[in-house]
């Protein structure tokens, strides 16, 4: 027992280099898949305990028309509803006394801040709001500027007041206002009434005194009734799917959640395999290096069982101290993005905890991994004779196709040749480095290609589009002419168009009205010929002005509800009035989700509003988005004047389309950091691998070296053949990587993160990934290959022909 562990702890500590890049390989797929595990874990604890905290409803709901205080008191008599509660929301413009500019928010109010019911808000810091006074959410004044004690003013419905701001408040559990993209203020019911003009709550919420999902679905029926014969219209606001049912256990975005950390966990996973076949590459090495010592110990009469124990045992060391390594690191990571969810969801930080499954997992992959990978390298070397394992005398060579090759390429110089020959000549290393360096090189490319897909979708695909730079959208319909031309009167427009866009309902015409099968849409009636609008058709036709009742669906909307070119479908509008009309034609659109196109004169026909609209459509002679924000400030002012009241967010929740691409492409960031930091993983995991593989090389042919020493070679051409092995290994894994990454980058971005983000994302090809790649493998390799390089620089030509 003394002189196994004596012999394993010599081959750890006289090769330190290797042990080094032998743990680290292992430790990175450890920390990889522990940085995803407990990362998940830390997050969706910390979610689920939080949301819990928050005390949410079984059934939230969006109600048009609000409800009166006696209509919600009235859901409390419905079996099923133990208690019910309304909030007001509304969007304001608002700036801090003194400044210029007004800017969106959101302002929400309830029955009582002091005995609230559901969704808990807490105060954080300050007072509640009261009479005439404002509260703010927590980050808004890191965010938006604005916060406890500051003095705004709000403009709605022509009208300028005035409001301190007396407190901070926090909703409990999560609520991104990051990706809001606007602050959040808080009004008391009286303060909401007076400002708005409305004291009617437009989303209600209500909870039983346990959950059971078929209790809250008979419930929600039952209250889809009571709507039914009041006159109202309900639609789920849960995110992102607008379900109508909150199930307490599962917090908002869980399936967003769900699938952000399985992609990464598929990717963590593929570290674990690099980190297989490097080890594999490792032991297989470290047994050829020592043939001659095996035999040795055969000779003197070691049975096959002892020489694989003390290989098993070295393995078995490397995996412990990847372990020891990965474990912290793991955790780190996973604590960091723990904190990273946090903010971006104003969660309560618990503070630093380790997960003990992570860790599980970490332990079982660090030394299991290792284990696996070894077998088969230790089955063989103990196979081996003594006469075999003696019988080696470090210099190698062959006659396959390479060698062939090589031979015939004379012309070329002999460095050259030199580096291509060495570089194959050991096919099975390669072909495993080769698959390592391949994977990273296509997941790294895929990261890029994601990225580069979401700032295509909401850039270049979405203004391809939607042609115009701003959109205002009016608080009642107007004539079209009139704002037409008070538009074009200002001096920095160059074109617009007015349209009419409404809320409405819609279903097959077979079908029955049903609140929970019927599908909420926009009704966009636009000119055909409309030049604000280059629609992307998938099937069909665009609409033309001879359409009498012809309608054109987003993609979207036809996936969700299967309905295709040639369907008949009946709209509903907000009177109730239902048409039915025949789809033509099937578009894509990465902004209208659940929209419908459909003529404008026969929208306004149909809906006796012959010539009048609520939106406008503009492009200016300056596309830029400081100027583009100008000028829909100032319309926004000039129309006021004119007693044209306009909304504080446009058609698509911001004025500008340079506000609204900024903003989309902001909430894709968290998915390309987290995609990022699994790439960079992966990256270095090739560039360890890599490292390792060419150190076993130069061990192996240190004779070679020395005969090319002793024929005079220099110590700057050995260190230029062992940097060129390491390039030429990585420009070839390029080369096959870039064809592999084009098609894993479109599944994941059109497949992956479309259905888990409920967006439908266009690809196209960009070189950016393939050139960062080529350029960092290129690095990689140098650095890589640089250690191994001037370890074999000092091979001295005594020791290399005694070696």
């Amino acid at each position: 027992m003394n002189s196994l562990l004596t012999k394993v702890w010599y081959e750890l500590w006289s090769n330190k280099a290797r042990t080094f890049q032998v743990v680290m390989v292992i430790a990175l797929g450890a920390i990889g898949i522990g940085l995803v595990i407990g990362g998940r874990n830390l997050i969706a604890g910390t979610i689920s305990d939080q949301w819990k905290q928050a005390q949410p409803p079984n059934i939230k709901l969006g109600v048009n028309p609000p409800l009166t205080s006696d209509q919600l008191r009235a859901l409390e008599r419905i079996d099923g509803v133990y208690q019910a509660e309304g909030l007001m929301n509304t969007s304001i413009e608002w700036r801090l006394v003194g400044d210029t500019e007004w800017q969106t928010a959101l302002l929400e109010s309830r029955q009582d801040f002091s005995d609230q019911k559901m969704e808990l808000v807490n105060l954080v810091s300050g007072e509640l709001p009261t009479h005439n006074t404002f509260g703010v959410i927590k980050t808004a004044d890191t965010l938006y500027g604005v916060g406890e004690g500051a003095e705004i003013e709000v403009r709605l419905n022509d009208r300028t007041r005035t409001y301190n701001v007396t407190g901070t408040l926090k909703p409990v559990g999560p609520f991104p206002v990051v990706f809001l993209g606007q602050p959040v203020f808080y009004a008391d019911r009286n303060t909401f009434a007076r400002l708005t003009g409305r004291n009617t709550f437009d989303t209600i919420q209500t909870r039983d005194i346990v959950f059971n999902q078929a209790s809250a679905e008979a419930t929600d029926l039952a209250i889809q009734d009571y709507f039914e014969n009041i006159g109202v219209d309900s639609v789920g606001v849960l995110f992102p799917f607008q379900s109508r049912i909150v199930p307490p256990d599962i917090p908002p975005a869980a399936e967003i959640l769900n699938a952000i950390f399985l992609i990464l966990g598929v990717i963590g996973v593929i570290i674990i395999a690099l980190g297989i076949f490097l080890v594999y590459n490792s032991i297989n090495a470290i047994i050829t290096q020592q043939v001659n010592q095996i035999g040795v110990m055969k000779a003197i009469g070691a049975q096959p069982w002892q020489v694989f124990l003390v290989y098993f045992a070295l393995v078995l060391a490397f995996g412990l101290l990847a372990a020891l390594v990965s474990i912290p690191l793991g955790s780190l990571g996973a604590r960091g993005l723990q904190g990273l969810f946090i903010n971006l969801l104003n969660l309560e930080d618990p503070g630093f905890s380790f997960d003990l499954a992570a860790i599980s997992v970490q332990v079982a992959v660090a030394i299991a991994a290792p284990i696996l990978a070894a077998l088969l390298p230790l089955l063989a070397g103990v196979r081996i004779t003594v006469r075999e394992a003696i019988n080696t005398y470090g210099l190698t060579g062959g006659t396959g196709l390479v060698e062939r090759l090589v031979a015939r390429l004379s012309r070329l110089p002999y460095s050259l040749l030199l580096v291509i020959g060495n570089t194959f000549r050991n096919r099975r290393r390669v072909v495993l480095i080769e698959i390592t360096l391949v994977l990273a090189g296509v997941v790294f490319m895929m990261v890029l290609g994601v990225n580069d897909a979401t700032r295509y979708t909401f850039g270049e695909k979405l203004t391809s589009i939607h042609t115009y730079q701003v959109n205002l959208q009016f608080e009642e319909l107007t004539r079209s002419k009139r704002i037409d031309n008070l538009a074009l009167n200002n001096p920095q427009v160059k074109e617009v168009e007015s349209w009419l866009v409404l809320p409405g309902i819609a279903r097959p015409v077979e079908q029955n009205e049903s609140q929970v099968d019927d599908a909420r849409i926009r009704m966009f009636g636009l000119p055909p010929t409309s030049t604000m609008y280059q629609p992307e058709l998938r099937e069909g036709r665009w609409l033309s002005e001879s359409d009498q009742h012809s309608v054109v669906i987003t993609e979207r909307l036809a996936s969700e509800k299967s309905w295709t070119v040639g369907d008949r479908i009946t709209l509903t509008d907000t009177n109730q009035r239902e048409t039915d009309w025949d789809v033509v034609g099937i578009t894509y659109d990465p902004l209208a989700n659940s929209d419908v196109f459909v003529p404008l004169a026969r929208l306004q026909q149909e809906q006796r509003q012959t010539g009048r609209v609520n939106t406008l459509w503009m492009t200016t002679k300056n596309p830029d988005p400081e100027a583009t924000q100008a000028v829909a400030l100032e319309l926004s002012e000039f129309f006021e004047t004119r007693n044209l009241d306009v909304t504080p967010s446009g058609t698509f929740g911001y004025l500008t389309m340079a506000e609204i691409i900024s903003q989309t492409q902001g909430g894709y960031s968290l998915i390309f950091q987290l995609l990022s930091i699994m790439g960079v993983i992966i990256a270095i995991v090739g560039g360890v691998g890599l490292s390792g593989v060419l150190t076993l090389n130069v061990l192996e042919r240190r004779r070679e070296i020395g005969v090319m020493r002793s024929i005079g070679a220099s110590s700057w051409r050995v260190i230029r053949i062992s940097i060129g092995e390491g390039v030429l290994l990585g420009w070839v894994s390029w080369l096959i990587a870039l064809p592999l990454s084009i098609p894993a980058a479109y599944l994941l971005a059109t497949r992956g993160l479309s259905f888990a983000l409920n967006q439908q994302l266009s690809y196209q090809f960009s070189p950016i990934g393939a050139v960062i790649w080529l350029v960092l493998i290129t690095l990689l390799a140098v650095i890589a290959s640089s250690f191994p390089a001037r370890s074999a620089a000092k091979v001295s030509v005594r020791e290399s022909l005694t070696y």
